[in-house]
């Protein structure tokens, strides 16, 4: 993988990330989690409901600060390549994260395919980027 094929997944994964801190900012959640989680039966502004918001604004945060030193990165992939493992250890904890929430946390079942797929795809992406990366330049290893 060529650093401008790099450069393309830092874009990709910086607005990914940034899209999901604005999707996970309170208020703006509350609808989605009620699909995410149907069979945990949250009241709508409720003070459960509030407080899980308030739990998935900060993993929001988190994915939103490593969507912009993706992007910053963009500018020069060579140079931000460790922002690559840290993707991948994103996505790798995310997903099993989404594996704990499908069996024990009554996530919905279609929901939680689709978030782990889209792991994967992150995973898969970010690993290529990284070998690409690495064939290419001995120090990035």
């Amino acid at each position: 993988m060529n650093e401008r094929s790099v450069r393309w997944f830092f874009v990709a994964v910086g607005v990914f990330y940034l899209l999901n801190f604005i999707g996970l900012l309170p208020g703006l959640s509350e609808p989605l989690l009620t699909v995410m989680y149907p069979e945990a039966g949250l009241p709508v502004g409720g003070e459960g409901s509030s407080l899980l918001q308030d739990a998935w604004a900060v993993i929001g945060a988190q994915l939103g600060a490593i969507g912009v030193v993706a992007l910053w990165g963009a500018r020069e992939p060579r140079r931000y390549a460790a922002v690559i493992p840290v993707v991948i250890a994103v996505e790798v904890f995310d997903a099993f994260w989404d594996i704990y929430s499908i069996v024990f946390s009554g996530e919905a079942l279609w929901f939680g395919l689709t978030t782990l797929f889209l792991h994967i795809v992150w995973i898969v992406w970010a690993y290529a980027a990284w070998v690409g990366l690495s064939a290419r330049s001995p120090q990035v290893q």
